[in-house]
């Protein structure tokens, strides 16, 4: 059995076992330290993650998203074969700087993401369990987001523009670079989240530009990435009670 195929089952599996047990949500308890509470941490964590996983199906809070999604994603397929035949022409970008794209989109970049959080949180006498909370935030949108790309991936079934396989729908270069800016867009603000949102649209459009992606592919990893993102981001700011649309590094309530 494939990687992808056994993560995707196992994240099923999880799901379900905490919809039939009844797993209380937490609301805005802070995360335990999992270095001096490690029991704790592992029963705090899996309703934790159940709790994002509501957020992310929550119709009021997703509504303005969904339509977006709804609208360019369709759309998105009408352009595919003018900008693949555009990219392949002309194309956007010279190939060793394509080439940067595609490597800058692979998993590395969330361990050096969660290295650059450590180091912050050091540099800035942070709470132990803050960072180790910013990081497991990063660590759970790449995972979800990865298994979800997997399953829609194998379900879709489509062809990439190059004939090399039937992956390309959506990109997940594309996913997981823009789950990754909204992650750090949802812990440190614009000033971190608009560079690596810029980054995730260079990983995006370079995939176009080497022929592996669709454009609607790459649209479609882009709206999936945020989503869960997002989703996930709610809970981490609903725990450490920070007001959506309010600068995390300023208002954090953090109990010493």
């Amino acid at each position: 059995m494939k990687k992808h195929q056994t993560f995707k089952i196992g994240v099923c599996l999880f799901t379900i076992a905490f919809q039939l047990s009844g797993a209380e949500i937490p609301a805005s308890i802070q995360p335990p330290n999992p270095f001096s509470q490690p029991v704790t941490y592992l029963k705090y964590y899996p309703p934790h993650f159940y709790a994002g996983l509501q957020k992310a199906v929550e119709l009021k809070l997703n509504a303005p998203l969904w339509i977006a999604g709804a609208t360019l994603i369709p759309t998105a397929f009408l352009f595919d074969e003018s900008i693949r035949h555009y990219a392949v022409e002309k194309g956007f970008y010279p190939d060793r700087i394509s080439r940067i794209g595609d490597l800058c989109g692979k998993r590395w970049n969330y361990f050096v993401a969660a290295g650059l959080i450590g180091l912050n949180g050091l540099v800035r006498w942070q709470p132990m369990n803050k960072t180790v909370s910013q990081i497991e935030l990063l660590a759970t949108i790449a995972l979800t987001t990865g298994a979800a790309t997997s399953v829609i991936k194998i379900i879709a079934h489509r062809q990439r523009p190059n004939g090399s396989s039937y992956m390309s729908f959506p990109s997940g270069h594309s996913s997981g670079s823009f789950a990754l800016a909204t992650g750090l867009n949802e812990i440190y603000g614009r000033k971190v989240g608009i560079p690596a949102y810029l980054m995730a649209f260079f990983i995006a459009s370079s995939r176009i530009n080497d022929n592996k992606h669709y454009f609607s592919d790459v649209v479609a990893g882009a709206f999936l990435g945020t989503w869960i993102g997002r989703s996930f981001a709610r809970q981490y700011h609903l725990e450490w009670q920070i007001s959506t649309g309010e600068s995390p590094t300023l208002s954090i309530t953090i109990p010493l």
